[in-house]
């Protein structure tokens, strides 16, 4: 087959599961649609099995999954995760917890190395899952790579309905007290003073620092130059492209250094939060390079090839695992939720909410979020107040569960038991 042949067919999957997941309003994610397509195209013919190889993706999508860790960790806001602290106590508390349970239980019920990735996997998404592929494809685990794959899509079928039922139990409750309301439909100002909460559409409206209009025009201070930052006129595609090249090549280097001890995605992200506090990448790298899109395209097809090998009889031995892993996982997340929410002073069900958008992330939680308020809202005012209590909380829960610890806890897993 033609290496146009084989790429066409490859955007064609790519393209079908994103029509999908707008037709269904995401209720059927496109990752779920494309894995979907893939394996019955496999398994009935339609696809042939070496269209992956012979699209030539396979290769140049790894280094392009390299640049594209390195710049996530450009997304990092180190003031909001400041303010955030207690949804980020609760999400490392609830990962924890699960891991340790998925790590301990699961191997006595499954097999062990489905449980060893099973927990690194219930912890994130797709980062975590090329970590994966680019050491154990090589090695030969086909049965492996198919189940944390096929778990990587399942997952959100389980975390999702369980957070709705608790975020939308904590928006219940919020909103019974009209004082609630009316603090939070007012942006919840008076919660800047509590380094826990965070209001929404203040934070939204401003930018970074999370101010409002108002306030951000007062006080913002006059932007200093940064250490590591680059005359504007090497503020250009090119040189920042170049810039996140470096820092990848930088964090394959110093992995190299210890031995692979800490995987080059760790370190990836490290480098790529450091850079833009130095000033040497610009803040939301991906979006500044105008590259999102083709590097998105190709992270998501380099997972296109796991699926080759998976045969029916496979995938059915897959459900036993995935259900034991799931279970156990949003068992210790809801115990962490309920026990840690007490300490914290954090309502039970929001903590546990909180907790399992590591099932799902984002765009997930924005779209769940969105969900609830336009669900349990009877007005603007409370629509206002729902979404500015609960979306700036969803959002960085996902983003420190999906993108950021799955990875740390994926290179443990890859280091002491593979």
């Amino acid at each position: 087959m033609s290496a146009i042949y084989a790429l066409t067919i490859v955007l064609l999957i790519y393209a079908a599961g994103d029509v999908i997941a707008a037709v269904t309003k995401a209720k059927f994610p496109s990752s779920v649609a494309r894995g979907a397509i893939v394996l019955i195209g496999l398994w009935i013919g339609l696809i042939p099995k070496n269209t992956f190889n012979q699209s030539t993706i396979g290769g140049f999508g790894m280094m392009a999954v390299t640049l594209m860790i390195t710049m996530l960790g450009t997304t990092i806001d180190t003031p909001e995760m400041k303010r955030q602290i207690k949804t980020i106590i609760i999400c490392l508390a609830g990962l924890a917890v699960s891991t340790a349970i998925i790590l301990l239980v699961g191997p006595l019920l499954i097999n062990p190395q489905y449980a060893y990735v099973g927990s690194a996997v219930y912890a994130g998404g797709s980062a975590v899952v090329l970590m994966f592929t680019s050491v154990l494809k090589p090695r030969g685990l086909t049965a492996v790579v198919g189940f944390f794959t096929i778990l990587s899509m399942a997952q959100s079928f389980f975390g999702q309905p369980v957070c709705s039922h608790y975020l939308r139990k904590y928006a219940k409750n919020f909103l019974k007290d009209p004082e609630n309301v009316r603090k939070w439909a007012n942006d919840g100002i008076e919660e800047k003073k509590d380094p826990g909460l965070l209001p929404g559409k203040a934070q939204r409206a401003a930018g970074p620092n999370g101010d409002s209009p108002v306030l951000a025009a007062a006080a913002a201070p006059v932007a200093q130059r940064k250490l590591l930052q680059m005359p504007q006129m090497l503020d250009r595609v090119p040189v920042t492209l170049l810039k996140v090249g470096l820092i990848s090549s930088l964090a394959a280097f110093l992995s190299n250094l210890v031995g692979g001890a800490i995987h080059p995605f760790v370190i990836s992200i490290i480098l790529g939060w450091a850079a833009v506090e130095t000033g040497f990448l610009p803040k939301g790298t991906l979006d500044h390079t105008e590259s999102a899109g083709i590097v998105t395209f190709l992270a998501a097809c380099v997972l296109f090839g796991n699926y080759v090998g998976v045969t029916p009889h496979m995938f059915l031995g897959y459900i036993r695992p995935i259900i034991v892993v799931m279970v156990l996982g949003i068992f210790g997340t809801v115990v962490t939720g309920l026990l840690l929410s007490r300490v914290i002073k954090m309502p039970a069900s929001l903590a546990i909410a909180l907790g399992l958008t590591c099932t799902f992330g984002f765009p997930n939680t924005m779209i769940l979020t969105n969900d609830v308020c336009d669900a349990l809202a009877k007005n603007d005012m409370e629509h206002q107040a729902l979404y500015n209590v609960l979306m700036p909380k969803m959002l960085v829960a996902g983003f420190v569960t999906v993108t950021i610890t799955s990875v740390f806890i994926g290179s443990f897993v890859l280091k002491v038991f593979f």
